[in-house]
Formats: structure tokens, C-alpha cells, sequence
């Protein structure tokens, strides 16, 4: 059985991790403190994620901005993948325990969908173009005992 709340968590850690790789690159400080910034909003949204899981109170807050888009760009391409993901997440974590199946499934692949996208893009592995297209988005969740 996948622990949906656990496996949220992972994905916040991997989107840090990406970011933190990406403020190690930035060409100047305003590209690093934007970054930074992102690390900031990404960390408060895993501290709570019930919380802001609702747009309105993402949008009250200052985490919606458009900075936030821009820090998961890496400079000199328009690879947007992470961030596009990361969105994907923020807004559909609030339906991961949701009482309609279908919302809920829906929430659930796409969480599991993204954590493979960004655990990709950590990834150091030399053989990571071959491996991770036979690996399911499944094998990247906590798993834990029923």
C-alpha cells in the first residue's frame, strides 16, 4: 500500500533538492535570491500541505507569484518540466484523501507521476536514460504495511 502523505513529503524534499542544485549554478544574486525564495515557498508548503492546498489561501500567503515559476528554470533553456510538475502537485494535493475515487486516483497519479519527473532530474545516474522509462511511477512511493 502507497502512503500518499509520505510520498508528498519525498517529492517536497526532491523539489528542494532540484532548486538547491539549480541557486548552485545561478549566473548572479538576483537569480539566487529568487531561487532561494522558491526554496522558501516549496518548504512552507511541505510544512502544511493541508493548508495550501486551497489557491485562495496559497494566493493570501505570497506563494503564488509569478518569481516562484521563473526560480525552476534553468538559466539559458525554457525547461520548465519541474516546475510544470510541481504544479501539477500543489494543485491536486488537497484532493489526495478526498472522498471521490476518481478525484482522489487523479490526485494520486499525478503526485506519483511527478516524483518520477523530479527524482529524473536529480538523477546522476550515466544510465538514467535507460533505466527510468522501465521503472513504474509507483516504484518512487513510500510504501508501508497495511
Amino acid at each position: 500500500m502507497i502512503d500518499y502523505n509520505a510520498t508528498l513529503k519525498i517529492f517536497f524534499n526532491e523539489v528542494v533538492k532540484y532548486l538547491e542544485s539549480l541557486r548552485k549554478k545561478a549566473k548572479d544574486d538576483v537569480c539566487a535570491n529568487r531561487i532561494t525564495a522558491a526554496i522558501d515557498i516549496v518548504g512552507r508548503i511541505a510544512k502544511d500541505p493541508k493548508k495550501y492546498s486551497s489557491y485562495s489561501v496559497r494566493c493570501k500567503d505570497g506563494i503564488e507569484n509569478m518569481d516562484v515559476g521563473e526560480a525552476f528554470i534553468p538559466a539559458g533553456t525554457n525547461d520548465n518540466r519541474v516546475f510544470l510538475s510541481y504544479s501539477a502537485v500543489v494543485n491536486s494535493m488537497g484532493d489526495l484523501n478526498s472522498p471521490n475515487d476518481f478525484q482522489r486516483a487523479e490526485a494520486q497519479k499525478k503526485l506519483l507521476n511527478a516524483m518520477k519527473s523530479v527524482k529524473y532530474r536529480n538523477s546522476t545516474s550515466v544510465l538514467k536514460d535507460f533505466t527510468f522509462p522501465f521503472k513504474s511511477a509507483e516504484s518512487f512511493a513510500v510504501k508501508r504495511e497495511r
